[in-house]
């Protein structure tokens, strides 16, 4: 495929996008050669140059180049919008003391590394048999399940990258097991499980690309295939070739080619075990996953909703624009947000002013977003003190006005931390 025979024309938004040489527009690239990969490796990391950091080497721009079949157009929006999501979410610090992990996770775990097998591969196990669904979902916020999923996947990264800088080359890619043995469609069959599910595997699409090595997926019941086509239509080509399902344990003879059995717990076919010898890993595995409704966020049982006594109801007119502006006292707090429209979608942004007299800058851009369903939530850390606004345009509406409710907060680490101790 030839990335660069292109016309200017199939540009649908030129601006987004940092020029590419018009030397390289017709240059025909041959991906399996050396040097007409380098051509397009140099070219990428040049237009990209201004958010790369020093330990983004050839293989990470390489993936994002292989997730967009090497179209340097789409390639560059979507590594430039994965940044923006892990700004967002505090990736680059999920590994460190500013991120704590739930307790509610701590408590309940559904998943556990077994470290590297023979190739080098991270090898991850999830429990989606024993996951209370409804329990985490109604624990955490959407962005918080996020940050979760966000720890696990840098937790592994970090233990391939280690291994890489020691050996000097390796295929930065993940091996997970999900068993779902125990599985019961009554803890699963519910809307806000399945929108979750559906975001996280979204947000682990666009932003951890060509990491998959394999998904096996066993122990699965014989009415898998029904709930495996609810997720199927968001599963890309690429992640779906790496998926392989068994409802018996034929999986075991490929896994055990490179995972040590020393570290593959018994239940699954292993040698790992307790201090007494019991093979289902009590100190890894809790399997009473039954998470207690006293850990239940009231307003995820009710978010969004006219019931939710803590948003705020306003109407946004036709053509209009509604500002919502937070004053933030300090850097590093945390600016959070839950929205909902009544029946239409409203396009939202973040602003930024310093003082009174500076000009407003865009934090986050404006997009169109389909809140009238599942509520929008969000949040920013903020890296500056001063006036943060919440814009919520409907000028792109002449005939409807929008019911808005929502709720705003900000949250000082500071102060929590001071709290805590």
């Amino acid at each position: 495929m030839n990335v660069f025979d292109r016309r200017w024309s199939d540009i649908n938004n030129i601006n987004s996008c940092s020029y590419i040489e018009l030397n390289m527009a017709h240059k025909k690239c041959d991906y399996s050669n050396e040097e007409d990969r380098k051509i397009i490796l140099k070219e990428f990391r040049r237009i990209v140059k201004d958010i790369l950091q020093p330990h983004h080497d050839d293989d990470f721009l390489f993936r994002w180049l292989k997730a967009r079949d090497f179209d340097i157009i789409k390639s560059e929006k979507m590594i430039r919008e994965s940044f923006k999501f892990r700004k967002k979410i505090g990736a680059d610090a999920i590994l460190t003391s500013a991120y704590e992990l739930p307790e509610v996770f701590l408590k309940y775990p559904v998943t556990f590394s077994l470290g590297l097998d023979s190739e080098n591969s991270a090898v991850r196990v999830f429990l989606p048999g024993i996951c209370d669904y409804k329990g985490y979902v109604y624990s955490l916020r959407t962005m918080d399940l996020m940050k979760l999923l966000v720890y696990f996947l840098e937790y592994d990264l970090k233990m391939m990258h280690e291994k890489k800088q020691k050996i000097g080359t390796l295929d930065v890619k993940s091996t997970f097991i999900l068993d779902f043995q125990e599985f019961s469609l009554k803890k699963f069959y519910d809307k806000a499980v399945i929108n979750a599910g559906i975001q996280l595997i979204t947000m682990y699409q666009d932003n951890y690309p060509e990491t998959l090595k394999a998904a096996y997926l066993v122990n699965v019941p014989s009415y898998f295939n029904w709930i495996f086509n609810i997720f199927k239509p968001f599963l890309n080509a690429v992640t779906l070739s790496k998926i392989r399902i068994y409802k018996t344990d034929e999986w075991q003879e490929e896994v055990k080619k490179t995972v040590d059995l020393k570290v593959l717990p018994g239940f699954l076919g292993g040698l790992r075990a307790d201090p007494d010898g019991d093979l289902r890993c009590n100190d890894l595995v809790n399997w009473d996953a039954k998470i207690p409704t006293s850990y239940y966020l009231k307003q995820n049982m009710i978010s969004g909703t006219e019931e939710d006594t803590t948003m705020i109801s306003t109407t946004v007119g036709q053509r209009a624009i509604f500002r919502v502006p937070v004053e933030v006292a300090s850097s590093g707090c945390i600016l959070k947000w839950i929205f909902k429209t009544k029946d239409y979608n409203i396009r939202f942004g973040l602003y930024y002013k310093k003082d009174e007299k500076s000009k407003q800058e865009a934090v986050l851009p404006i997009e169109n977003v389909d809140c009238q369903v599942i509520p929008e939530e969000g949040e920013y850390i903020c890296e500056n003190a001063g006036t943060y606004i919440l814009f919520f345009d409907n000028s792109y509406s002449w005939m409807t006005a929008k019911q808005l409710l929502y709720k705003v907060e900000v949250e000082d680490p500071n102060t929590v931390e001071t709290n805590n101790n």
